[in-house]
């Protein structure tokens, strides 16, 4: 479009086309300050280090592994020192029953204490699993809202030059209009353009600056959306519907939730079993040289086993067959899941093959006729703003189809526990 400006200040003289390259001068001239890059490498190196719930899966991640050690423990045995058989009211020790007694008791729940190291160790993976889930969590919702601002970013540099054009047809427009070869409406109608441009520029940067607000609370850190300059990564191999979920971290989750729940159910039918006691009590009658030794042993009698012991293993029972359930759920959902993200990761390369090898240099033939024809006065005003348009709206499309393809592939991630973008995928040590 600025052969048409050219073309028609040429006719305009004096402090008219002063006037009209100035209006069209901050266009053109706009400076920007360089912008740090980021990068989805950074952010989640950034992410292992300060986001909030990945520290709070951790912690919770050790609370469980610390329950361990307790579980496997035996009872504290319970001492007694026991003062006897003194006679009233002077508390007198002459009395032949008089003795002082120091007594040691220890419980000894034989049966069940391995099936409750059992049930610890399995609850342990089942929470520590969570750390997995919630690190895969936190890299898809960075790169998706890195995507996010990275498409804004990028559509509004599009807008921009897309503004830039309008300014100039603008402009263009009010010289063949003062020389009497357009029409006011011509004028009007590029100004409405130029105007409604302006508004979904304005939309886009309120949504760069929603992203960055985002990333901010991930990180727990600032983010300026003026002064970085979000990157989008690469991917690194191509998935396919048939893509294993085998490392996914929810299934891996939901199977662990099973050993707890499987573990948790033993554990409930042990508790049937009589926990033994054990005892050693030692004597010596005051003013004596006597000692007595007594050892005792006792049992716990399932009296009422019925009400407690038995609906524990009923709840237990069903405890486990909910977690298969929501295995056997979740393991349907991952396979629907790879499916969906799959097809539409084919949709968002194809569509992007489609407009750089077609369409796109299809609608820039199509503005640059447009513009000609104009030009030359055998084309409307209204042919040069719909091409402009078309071609503004296709490269914001295929900004989109690529932002896409990143979010679909950090989507198969979280999906199947594989890295699908040149991000390398951190570990967790844990016993």
């Amino acid at each position: 479009m600025r052969p048409i400006f050219l073309h028609a200040i040429r006719g305009v003289s004096g402090r008219a086309r002063q006037l009209l390259l100035l209006l069209c001068a901050p266009a053109g001239l706009a400076a920007q300050s360089p912008r740090t890059p980021l990068t989805l490498a950074q952010l989640v190196d950034r992410l292992e280090r300060s986001n909030p719930m990945l520290a709070a899966a951790r912690s919770a991640a050790d609370a469980a592994y610390a329950r361990i050690g307790p579980a496997s423990a035996l009872p504290d045995p319970r001492a007694e020192f026991a003062v006897m058989n003194r006679m009233l009211p002077e508390l007198s020790t002459m009395s032949p029953l008089a003795m002082d007694q120091l007594t040691v008791t220890q419980m000894l729940p034989i049966a069940s204490r391995r099936a409750m190291t059992r049930a610890a160790e399995a609850r342990a993976r089942a929470v520590a699993t969570g750390v997995a889930t919630q690190r895969f969590a936190a890299r898809r919702d960075a790169a998706e809202m890195l995507a996010d601002w990275w498409q804004a970013d990028a559509a509004r540099t599009v807008m921009n030059e897309t503004r830039a054009l309008l300014r100039e047809g603008a402009a263009a427009a009010s010289a063949m209009y003062g020389a009497g070869q357009a029409q006011q409406s011509e004028v009007l109608r590029m100004q409405a353009e130029l105007t409604r441009m302006t508004a979904e520029w304005t939309a886009m940067d309120a949504m760069r600056h929603s992203a960055a607000a985002r990333l901010s609370a991930m990180l727990d850190a600032p983010l300026h959306a003026d002064s970085v300059q979000p990157e989008l990564p690469a991917a690194i191999d191509a998935p396919t519907r048939d893509t294993t979920s085998a490392q996914s971290p929810d299934l891996l989750a939901a199977h662990h939730g099973v050993e707890a729940a499987a573990a948790a159910e033993a554990l409930a039918r042990r508790e049937r079993w009589p926990e033994l006691e054990v005892g050693l009590s030692l004597g010596q009658r005051p003013n004596s040289t006597e000692r007595m030794v007594s050892v005792m042993a006792g049992a716990s009698i399932p009296v009422f086993a019925k009400q407690r012991q038995q609906q524990m293993i009923q709840e237990m029972v069903a405890m486990r067959r909910m977690a298969e359930a929501e295995a056997r759920g979740a393991a349907a959902e991952n396979r629907a899941g790879v499916i969906e993200a799959t097809a539409a990761l084919e949709r968002a390369r194809a569509l992007q093959r489609l407009y750089d090898g077609t369409l796109l240099p299809q609608l820039t033939a199509v503005r640059e006729s447009a513009d000609a024809a104009y030009r030359a006065g055998t084309g409307s005003i209204e042919a040069v703003i719909d091409a402009l348009m078309t071609l503004n709206t296709a490269r914001i499309a295929r900004l989109t189809a690529r932002a896409d393809e990143v979010r679909v592939l950090a989507r198969l991630e979280s999906l199947t526990g594989r890295a699908w973008l040149a991000v390398p995928l951190a570990t967790e040590n844990r016993p």
